[in-house]
């Protein structure tokens, strides 16, 4: 066969098939449908349809022996087999993908919709809800770590101190939304060695309504936004007098964010102010938190979005069987 990066990417993965009757080498069929599914193929059926529109094309770089390519089915089998957390530590090492310190990592819960089981007569198959995953994603660069699958017994409060842990990471800034802001989350941080910036609602009132009322801002930075019929001016003011607020573990910087938006539909122009509070652990300027909680959105809008409306992720209902998370 021929050496290929990607095929060499999962040659350390323990192969758990029977050596009897194997035709075709893990990292072969591994490699086949990383491929695949970057190419667009949501599920087998389409991996086998991609395998047979690119056959040759396909002989002619991988080389297989006997030069015969795996079919779907064996695809499938094999991944089936695997451990989907060390797939996706191998393919986060084919494409280097290390946080480096100073990163900003949005961290967000993602519900798979169609993942449930409904209780049936299948004895084999345990009725679940439906699986959540925290996605992990490196804002400056645009990447995504591995995700962390939420066990159904918990939720996404409970599980992001333990994907923090797992993570291991040093010197970098974890961003999330208000669901997340969690006295045991900031602490969990902080003594990682690691910072945050996290939203405030209603789940922190106490919190929210002394950082509403004693707000005083040194800093302030503007920026303005035009496109899509829409014009948004963003003012980002940042606090360090933390007089009459409540501890939170860390917490050095209170920011407050302005938004004021025109949309223009027809001959109507309709305009709205949102005003969203944020703590954090960092001690930086008005301009580099607006940078960081802009890019924090990304999470949504280039990671879920995508898996959603892109690869149909929702849409699945692979849900039998831990499959891979590409």
């Amino acid at each position: 066969m021929s050496q290929i990066t990607i095929v060499e990417a999962f040659a350390d993965l323990e192969d758990c098939r029977r050596r009897a009757g194997t035709r075709h080498q893990q990292s072969e069929c591994l490699a086949l449908f990383t491929l695949a599914v970057a190419a667009g193929n949501r599920g087998f059926i389409a991996i086998g349809d991609w395998l047979k529109a690119y056959h040759d094309e396909l002989l002619e770089l991988f080389k297989p022996e006997k030069n015969r390519l795996p079919s779907y089915s064996t695809i499938r089998r094999t991944l089936l087999r695997i451990d989907q957390q060390r797939y996706s530590a191998c393919l986060s090492s084919f494409f280097w993908i290390d946080p480096i310190e100073s990163e900003t990592i949005a961290v967000d819960g993602k519900v798979l919709r169609g993942s449930y089981e409904a209780i049936n007569d299948d004895a084999n198959v345990d009725s679940h809800p439906a699986i959540m995953l925290v996605s992990a994603y490196i804002v400056e660069r645009g990447l995504i770590l591995d995700p962390y699958e939420v066990d159904s017994k918990t939720n996404e409060i409970t599980a992001l101190p333990a994907f923090i842990k797992d993570m291991a990471l040093k010197g970098v800034v974890f961003a999330f939304d208000a669901i997340s802001t969690q006295k045991k989350t900031a602490q969990v941080i902080v003594d990682s060695g690691n910072d945050y910036i996290g939203a405030l609602k209603g789940n922190q009132s106490g919190l929210l309504e002394a950082v509403q009322s004693n707000f005083q801002a040194i800093q302030t930075h503007e920026s303005n936004n035009v496109g899509h019929g829409r014009v948004e001016k963003r003012t980002v003011s940042i606090s360090n007098q933390l007089d009459n607020i409540p501890e939170f573990p860390g917490l050095k910087t209170v920011i407050r964010i302005e938004s004021y938006r025109e949309v223009h539909r027809a001959n109507i122009i309709e305009s709205s102010v949102e005003i969203r509070f944020y703590v954090s652990s960092l001690i930086e300027t008005a301009e580099e938190f607006a940078k960081r909680i802009r890019g924090y959105w990304g999470v949504e809008n280039k990671v879920h979005y995508v898996r959603d409306v892109t690869q149909g992720e929702d849409a699945s209902r692979i849900r039998t069987k831990p499959l891979v998370q590409i």
